[in-house]
């Protein structure tokens, strides 16, 4: 509407629902456009000693797609931990898992090559760091149905390496995923 007196009041829009002409699957989001956030937090501690993926107990969540063409913006967050007793460095790795897939992340089970956290100490015998670890990843699930995503982790040293999520020596940590969905 165009006032022929050439002022335009502004005005206000308010709806309930927005939905597709045919369908309410059919309405179109510009791409980018956020569509939905999930969380979780916990604190369960889990300590791994393996050097295959081991699941951490709580680190996980699902998200139901609004659309095939989304992709989610997977964070986490770990209050972390890694230790070896026996030798001056420690490594660990951790792996982001959508359903049974492994979409990030992967540890030589020989534990040579490259580890996302890892600690040397030159002087000395035993090794311990505590650290938040942070990692995101943009995935394509490409589907609609509900999706899982959790994450595992595995630790190396020749000596018994150790890496943990939520431990603490005085005090439990907390961990956190996120998941959101964004337009494609």
């Amino acid at each position: 509407y165009i006032n022929p007196h050439g002022d335009c009041p502004m005005s206000t829009l308010s709806v309930d629902t927005i939905q597709g002409k045919t369908t309410a699957g059919t309405v179109a989001m510009p791409a980018g456009a956020l569509l939905q956030v999930v969380n979780t937090s916990f604190s369960t501690q889990t300590k791994v000693t393996a050097t295959s993926y081991t699941a951490i107990s709580g680190a996980s969540l699902a998200i139901t797609p609004k659309f095939a063409s989304s992709k989610i913006l997977v964070i986490v967050n770990f209050s972390m931990r890694i230790y070896d007793g026996n030798t001056n460095y420690a490594n660990g790795s951790f792996q982001i898992l959508r359903d049974s897939t492994a979409i990030q992340g992967s540890v030589p089970t020989d534990g040579s090559g490259t580890f996302e956290v890892g600690a040397y100490d030159s002087g000395g015998s035993s090794t311990e760091v505590n650290m938040r670890y942070t990692n995101m990843i943009l995935d394509s699930p490409n589907t609609t149905s509900s999706t899982t995503y959790s994450v595992k982790m595995a630790a190396y040293g020749s000596q018994g390496s150790e890496i943990g999520v939520n431990l603490g020596t005085s005090a439990t940590g907390t961990s956190h995923i996120i998941l959101q969905e964004i337009a494609g």
